[in-house]
């Protein structure tokens, strides 16, 4: 294949003539060109996301994630997509107009280059450009990590992809700026393959039931009023009110309800009716109007909020009563206390947090506390800090709300040939019930399964089928819904049949199918999953003498490729976005699973670009909000050092050296006088009860740091930086004296959590010995106390709360030795899950004492979860490297209490085959396969025979 030239980008960035909504905005492009043959390459970029069609055949979706100082394009080979004659290239471009967690905001546009062997055809005015009516622009935000929940009405889509359609209606698209904008900088290619696009059918038939809606919902996107000119994902805080006022034609009883993103306490604290607290969700209505106060004086990562009144029919909504106008209003923003100001920045919000400020001098603290002792609308009407939300911000449609709160109606639903939901062939056909309510089929995918919904279906004009995403039904029978988010979308039918592919990636494993507005028969045939994600070469392998540990290995596969994108990501469902820390270790199960390491280096050089704007690498990026925990900086360093050990690339391993040097300089910038690392952060390790504040000397993260410089050392060693070495081991020997000489307390032979005004904490833990274990920190006696408590936590200790934590507590069994501890420990915590029905690994087991009685689980696929898979294959199979690049590679069997264990292993000079068994009685036997010229040091558990490409060999070093 001919090499892909880069392109000259000698057109524009463009955009539509029309005016465009600030959020969440849609528009068509369209650019006709004749084609005679050749070759024809497309170069194509957007802001923020685009979807492509060529000749109304789908290509795919763009860009990847990136800094807008690191920007990046796509390349298609157009050629077989091409006829002679007239062609189109169509473009859906959507601009959210806000950050996200993957996203930061910037001017939208669309910048595209097709190479042609006789002309090149740039953006220009040459293209058409139109705002997409189809798509509802009104819609709530998936979440603060996510964009926006789709909702698509089909009544208002035309055929404007296809060759033939008319654009005459629609204006040239307008030059915003030269492609070399400033903003979208270093332009460069993708640099990772395109993502997969494989139809998934649903396995099963869950349930068919009718449903009926709570009849008054709101979803309120508050941020405009208190902060309008942030467009950032940073914490907002105000001192500010939601109100209304609801007429009642009679004195009736309500429920209120705030179920989801953000949650709200039923105790008195949050809503008021008339000036009385609300409690227990109930509320008294008198005929006329009436007064609902909500109390947001808080801080959220989100400023939305949703409130449901389950009442009668006939109320009415309107902030300012008779005078009519908007249903809501925000109370505020009020000047906040300091106390309150400083409550929130010592949160993990930080000082990133926006404080909404007072927009006019009547707004004092004094007004707003006055307000919401008082708890009723009227007086504050027309007041300065009085402002009606606009239909922008209150979406007519919130799918997931309506979804989450619907109640079964309990009358039959009759539907024919259901097996055509599962067939993809024949068409099933919905009847409308009898007494008007709603059809809801819940289907099941049968595992995990990330992407995009597709369909066809034949209704009658405004039929509306809304999808409700979650990801497990628990034993006990409890449905996990996705809380917090909305995985959720809406499809309005166009009369006749018609065929969908959605815009927005959803991960799940359950979906409900809602019909509502049903005023006759629904046929549906072709309900699939496009699933999505980083191709995975599925070149490693795994199979021992049980079963389980067989099965395990193989979720974590699966849990890794849902976790897998542009970037690794803690979850396809909640949030998408690239923890630094979870892809740590999600590189290390992909390595031994796939043996591509492009998305590893993808995501340590993503990362080590925060650093333009923070002095640690960041713990997600790129995102809108400026976030360091510093445990993820540290596991950054150890992963740059991986990344060499099993790839040998030397020339991206001296790139990511570059970003180090910065990140140990700020390390050192936040040395105190005791010589330990104190920072103003995130001091994440686990999601169990640590003391870990956001600012001051912490434990654990002083430990990472020591192991992180050594690691770091020792890839300085490797790159021929010796001055680096040795001065990050300084560094590092001085760190690991100071957290001994501070943070030890004899009296509970243990490493404190952390400082608190100078004194050891109260409060001690599991991880923090792990961390003082692994790094080295432990010597001596108090190497051998971390064991023992790491083996055995004394009471009162706190014990690990996620596998993510287990990820370190199995390196610490790997360096000692430690086998049948680390697959007794698969076996029981990782195998516990398996038992409770997971289909991919969780993200924390809070349910794991007394399983039934919670929710198991918030999070159900969490890459930073899927450790066994890496343990497994490097140390219980035995394949890991001894060197950079796997020079040599090292077989070194772990057996513990297995007879037999078999896999394959991925290397850069190709995969290594191994294969032993462990006999109670007789010697030990390994098998080796490995391409030629490899260097190999082979070390047996105990006895025994060696083959090494068929060839009878001994232990040591050999080279295949």
């Amino acid at each position: 294949m001919a090499e892909i030239l880069a392109p000259q980008w000698d057109g524009s960035w463009i955009w539509c003539a029309e005016e465009t909504p600030a959020r969440n905005a849609f528009v068509r492009f369209r650019r006709t060109f004749s084609y005679d043959g050749g070759p024809a390459t497309l170069h194509i970029t957007a802001d923020s996301r685009y979807t492509l069609w060529v000749n109304g055949e789908y290509l795919g979706q763009g860009p990847v994630r990136g800094w807008p100082s690191h920007w990046h394009y796509d390349t298609y080979d157009l050629t077989p997509h091409l006829t002679p004659g007239e062609n189109v290239i169509a473009v859906e471009v959507n601009h959210y107009g806000e950050s996200t967690f993957q996203y930061l905001h910037q001017p939208a546009g669309l910048l595209a280059h097709l190479a042609l062997a006789e002309e090149n055809i740039i953006t220009d005015a040459d293209w058409r450009a139109a705002p997409d009516p189809a798509i509802i622009s009104a819609a709530p935000r998936i979440s603060v990590q996510e964009a926006f929940e789709e909702q698509f009405d089909a009544r208002r889509a035309d055929a404007w992809t296809l060759p033939g359609y008319d654009d005459a209606n629609w204006q040239p698209a307008v030059a915003l700026r030269p492609a070399d904008d400033g903003v979208h900088q270093d332009l460069a290619p993708r640099g990772i393959p395109l993502l997969t696009l494989e139809p998934i059918l649903p396995q099963r038939i869950v349930s068919a039931e009718t449903v009926q809606s709570i009849p008054y919902r709101f979803t309120l996107y508050v941020k405009p009023y208190l902060a309008p000119d942030d467009f950032s994902s940073n914490a907002n805080a105000a001192h500010a009110y939601l109100a209304t006022q609801i007429w009642s034609p009679v004195d009736t009883e309500v429920r209120v309800l705030a179920p989801h993103k953000t949650p709200y306490s039923f105790d008195g604290t949050s809503f008021k009716v008339n000036g009385k607290p609300v409690e227990q969700e109930t509320a008294r209505l008198q005929h006329g109007w009436n007064s609902l106060v909500m109390s947001i004086a808080s801080g959220y990562h989100l400023a939305e909020f949703v409130v449901c009144v389950d009442g009668p029919p006939g109320l009415r909504f309107c902030a300012a009563g008779d005078a009519g106008g908007s249903p809501w209003a925000v109370v505020g923003p009020f000047a906040m206390p300091d106390e309150m100001q400083q409550v929130i920045r010592d949160t993990i919000f930080g000082d990133t947090a926006v404080i909404a400020a007072p927009h006019s001098a009547e707004a004092t603290t004094e007004a707003g506390a006055a307000f919401w002792e008082a708890g009723v609308t009227p007086p504050v009407v027309g007041a300065p800090y009085f402002q009606p939300i606009s239909a922008e911000h209150l979406p007519a449609t919130d799918v997931f709300l309506q979804a989450y709160t619907d109640r079964v109606a309990g009358a039959a639903v009759r539907l024919t040939e259901p097996e055509g939901l599962l067939s993809g062939a024949d068409w099933t056909t919905i009847y409308p019930p009898e007494d008007g309510k709603d059809v809801r089929v819940l289907l099941d995918f049968g595992r995990e399964v990330v992407g995009f919904h597709a369909f066809e279906v034949n209704a009658r004009a405004g039929t509306v089928l809304d999808w409700h995403n979650f990801e497990f039904i628990q034993p006990d029978g409890r449905y996990n819904f996705a809380e917090g988010m909305n995985n959720s979308f809406r499809y309005v039918c166009r009369e006749g049949r018609q065929a969908y592919q959605s815009f927005v990636r959803r991960g799940f494993r359950y979906s409900y199918l809602i019909l509502r507005n049903l005023t006759g028969p629904v046929q549906l045939r072709d309900v699939r999953l496009i699933f999505n994600t980083y191709p995975q070469m599925r070149r490693g392998a795994f199979a021992c003498s049980d079963a389980r540990l067989e099965q395990i290995w193989e979720i974590g596969a699966h849990t890794l490729r849902c976790s897998a994108e542009d970037t690794y990501v803690d979850t396809p469902v909640y949030e998408q976005t690239h923890w630094v820390g979870d892809a740590r270790n999600e590189a290390l199960v992909d390595i031994v699973a796939n043996g591509d390491p492009r998305l590893w280096f993808r995501c340590l050089e993503q990362a080590g670009q925060s650093l333009e704007r923070s002095p640690l690498v960041e713990s997600h990026v790129p995102s809108g909000w400026q976030n360091v925990i510093p445990a993820w900086s540290f596991l950054w360093m150890r992963s740059c050092r991986e990344y060499l050990l099993f790839t040998g690339d030397v020339k991206g391993a001296r790139l990511l050296l570059d970003d180090m040097e910065r990140n140990v300089a700020g390390v050192k910038a936040h040395l105190n006088a005791q010589g330990l690392f104190d920072i103003r952060a995130w001091n994440l390790f686990d999601w169990a009860p640590m003391d870990i504040p956001n600012f001051g000397v912490v434990t654990h993260q002083n430990c990472l740091a020591v192991q992180a410089l050594r690691d770091g050392a020792e890839l300085a060693e490797w790159l021929e930086r010796p001055e680096l070495a040795a001065d990050w081991r300084t560094t590092a020997d001085q760190l690991a004296a100071a957290i001994n000489a501070h943070l030890w307390n004899d009296a509970r032979m243990a490493y404190t959590d952390c400082l608190r005004d100078g004194k050891h904490s109260e409060v001690y833990s599991q991880q923090t010995q792990t961390a003082a274990l692994i790094s080295g920190v432990a010597t001596g006696a108090r190497e051998a106390r971390c064991r023992e408590i790491i083996e055995h936590p004394p009471a009162g200790f706190v014990l690990a709360g996620s596998p993510f934590f287990e990820f370190f507590l199995l390196e610490a069994y790997q360096d000692e030795g430690r086998t049948q501890e680390l697959v007794s420990t698969i076996r029981r915590d990782w195998g516990w899950m398996v038992e409770m029905g997971a289909t991919s690994f969780w993200e924390m087991w809070s349910g794991a004492e007394g399983a039934g009685e919670g929710r198991l689980t918030r999070s159900h696929c969490h890459g930073w979860s899927a450790a066994p898979t890496y343990f497994l294959s490097a140390y219980v199979l035995g394949v890991h490297p001894g060197g950079p690049g796997f020079r040599p590679v090292v077989v070194e069997p772990h057996p513990a209490d297995l007879t037999w264990c078999r896999g394959v292993v991925p290397t850069p000079r190709g995969d290594v085959e191994v294969q032993w068994e462990n006999p109670t009685e007789g010697e030990f036997a390994l098998r080796i396969r490995a391409p030629e010229g490899t260097k190999l040091d082979i070390r047996l558990p105990r006895p025994g025979q060696v083959s090494l490409n068929g060839q009878v060999t001994t232990p040591g070093r050999h080279t295949a």
